[in-house]
Formats: C-alpha cells, structure tokens, sequence
C-alpha cells in the first residue's frame, strides 16, 4: 500500500492512535477488515508514523488486538462524556511502560534530547501508540475524539470544528447514507 493509497483510505489521521483504532475498519455496509492482518497495511502504518521496529519480529496480533480494545474502550467512553477508570488508566500506562534512556541528538537546528528506547520492536511500537493516546488526553479536550453514531462504520476521529459540531466521520459517506436512511423510514411511516 503506498503513502497515497494509506491517506486515500482516511488514514494519516492527527494522532498514532487514532489510525491504530480505525485498523479494525466497518465499512458502513456491513463488511468489515482488520488491516492488522495485512502486511502492506502494517508497513504503511509503521512507515507513516516512523515506528519501524528494528527487529525483524512477526507481528503480534493477539497484543495488539488487546491495546486496539482497550484504546477503542477508552475512546467509546470518551465519546460518551464518561471517565476513565482506574482500570483503563493502569492498562494505558502499562502499555507506554518501555524501558528507555535519553540520547543527544544533533539536527540541522541544533541539538534534540529523545528518550530512545532499549529495543525497537513491536512492545516500543504498542508503548509510542499507547503514549499518542495520553498525549491527547493531556494535551488536547478529551470531547473532540468522537466515534461515527453510524452503527456499521464506527470510525474514530478527533473533531477540528470550532464548534465540536462534527458528527459523522465522513459527511459524504456516513452523513449521506443515514439521512437517506432516514428519509426513506419517514416515507415508509407516511405510507402506512
């Protein structure tokens, strides 16, 4: 999958997580697919957001599906004006817990002090998603990460709007196919 196709796809969203979440994707019709299982897919993540592990591992599905869970459960509440427990907290800060130590870097501006972790591989990838989540949660309104009210589609997305009016994820798609969804209910009411 190239970078062009990864973005076509709405990926490349404004947050590491975010993306992560929507890799169990519904299409609004009923079908879905778990991009985690797709090779091209999974480059193109790692790619995009400079997490490549370094070790050349499989990749961890089962893990991986249990972080999507607990980010999807944690936005579900989100979204839903909810907290987050104690649990959630425990789990998301177990999951950025990697062993790490900080190194001078020298850029074309100057000088970075990062933390680098002992080992790139897919625990440091699930800890840098882990952290992307917390990272908007501290820095940014927990009330824009919203979820599409479309009941087939469920996609995840951090709402821009001035006015945290956006409610689909995609107007032209999800907004679409629900208002005709929704016409086409007031005539079969009026006809019957």
């Amino acid at each position: 999958m190239t970078r062009q196709e990864y973005t076509k796809r709405g990926f490349g969203q404004p947050a590491l997580w975010i993306d992560f979440l929507n890799s169990l994707e519904h299409n609004g019709l009923g079908h879905s697919e778990d991009h985690l299982r797709n090779p091209d897919w999974v480059k193109s993540f790692v790619h995009h957001w400079k997490l490549t592990p370094r070790a050349h591992q499989p990749v961890p599905f089962a893990s991986l599906a249990q972080l999507r869970r607990l980010l999807r459960d944690s936005a579900g509440k989100l979204n839903s004006s909810s907290p987050l427990g104690n649990a959630e907290l425990r789990a998301l800060n177990v999951a950025m817990s990697v062993l790490a130590h900080p190194q001078l870097i020298q850029r074309q501006n100057g000088f970075v002090l990062e933390e680098s972790p002992r080992q790139k591989d897919w625990r440091w990838v699930q800890a840098k998603i882990a952290e992307s989540f917390a990272q908007t949660l501290a820095e940014r309104p927990a009330d824009r990460v919203k979820i599409c009210p479309d009941p087939l589609c469920r996609w995840v997305f951090y709402d821009r709007t001035k006015g945290k009016t956006r409610l689909w994820c995609n107007e032209k798609t999800c907004g679409n196919r629900n208002r005709v969804r929704r016409a086409r209910a007031a005539i079969k009411k009026q006809n019957e």
